[in-house]
């Protein structure tokens, strides 16, 4: 089943006190552009933090490379839990 992915936006806000009204809007039309569905504030003590965020399913490619590589870290778990029983079996003379 494919994921939803949420990525950071590569967008730089310039948002200080007294930010004209025209180059937010123009910043947002950049920002729907880059296909940008939301927008993060959030305050830290003194700072504020602007974020924008994309939300989309993964590729068809994301999706295959996701699978093999979930595939290959089940198998390599799976041969290290086989090695660690082999020790123990030794160690314990089983």
């Amino acid at each position: 089943m494919k994921k939803l992915i949420i990525e950071e936006a590569p967008y730089y806000f310039d948002w200080r006190h007294n930010t004209p009204i025209e180059q937010i809007k123009k910043d947002i039309e950049e920002l729907e552009k880059l296909g940008v569905t939301g927008i993060y504030i959030g305050a830290d003590g003194d700072s504020v933090n602007i974020e924008a965020y994309i939300e989309r399913m993964e590729t068809d490619e994301e999706y295959e490379e996701r699978i093999i590589q979930e595939w290959d870290l089940k198998e390599r778990q799976k041969r290290n839990d086989l090695a660690q029983l082999e020790r123990l079996k030794k160690k314990y003379n089983l």
